[in-house]
């Protein structure tokens, strides 16, 4: 099962990101998975999911299948004016023909939470095992919160689990520390795989366990300097979008730190680590 390239976009404008163009850049130059819309290559693209968090209500558009090559990524990551947008993006591995199978994209929702896991199986020696530890930990009311539960939504169910045994998902918001100490815990309970990678959010916080592939972090630039203004305060980065490509091997330079960390809408560009 092919890994699943992850994105995230973090920021602090509530009426919704409107930089279409330097995202649809960022990819192109920095994301070796995307496609654009249109190209002749298009038909590499297999299906995309994405999600957002605004206010109480989640909001996920699935396309299972990409069959129009018209179809823009950029414009669905966009649709909803939510701060924090969580996408997963799959592309037809280099000389497979099951072209007619989507990959088994999923994103989990449940009250005001997402969350993806870019591995498709459960590791170690023997997944089984841990699958069925896994859903044994899982509350009722989680195992009955939505469809199937697969590997990829175990992942995320479990540090769902992980926060409700902490008295924390019941809360208003977790705070950031409450996510990254969940994340660890997930990371503990699954083995600390060599390849790891989930992304979560309620809405004002991402929270990240990264191992494995590259992430990128990239902000865009500021707001020009107006022509006549003597003095300005420094500008604060206003978002963040995270790119993380699982089959890359980067230099360490190029991309950040293995580990789990946490984006805040009031604070994009900086990452709370443990």
């Amino acid at each position: 099962m092919e890994p699943i390239a992850l994105v995230a976009l973090v920021h602090a404008h509530p009426e919704g990101f409107r930089e279409a163009t330097w995202i649809g850049q960022m990819l192109r130059e920095q994301w070796p998975p995307y496609v654009p819309p249109g190209d002749a290559a298009s038909g590499r693209v297999r299906a995309w999911v994405v999600g957002g968090v605004q206010d109480n209500e989640t909001l996920v558009q699935s396309r299972p299948v990409v069959r129009d090559p018209r179809a823009d990524f950029v414009a669905d990551l966009l649709r909803a004016p939510t701060q924090t947008t969580l996408a997963a993006y799959a592309t037809t591995p280099a000389g497979s023909s099951d072209n007619a199978l989507p990959p088994p994209l999923a994103m989990v929702r449940f009250q005001r939470w997402i969350g993806v896991h870019a591995e498709g199986e459960l590791p170690g020696p023997d997944p089984e095992a841990l699958r069925a530890r896994l859903r044994g930990l899982l509350p009722d009311f989680l195992i009955r919160s939505g469809g199937p539960v697969g590997d990829r939504e175990l992942a995320a169910l479990s540090f769902l689990a992980i926060l409700h045994a902490a008295g924390e998902l019941g809360k208003a918001y977790a705070s950031p520390a409450a996510i990254r100490r969940g994340l660890l815990a997930l990371d503990d309970r699954l083995g600390r795989p060599a390849a790891c990678n989930i992304m979560v959010s309620d809405g004002r916080s991402v929270g990240v366990l990264h191992r494995g592939g590259s992430l990128i972090s990239l902000t865009p630039p500021p707001p020009p300097r107006p022509a006549r203004a003597i003095s300005q305060p420094h500008l604060r980065p206003t978002a963040s979008l995270l790119l993380l490509d699982p089959a890359a091997r980067h230099p360490a330079a190029d991309h950040l730190p293995e580990g789990v960390f946490t984006v805040h809408v009031r604070q994009p560009a900086v990452h709370e680590r443990e």
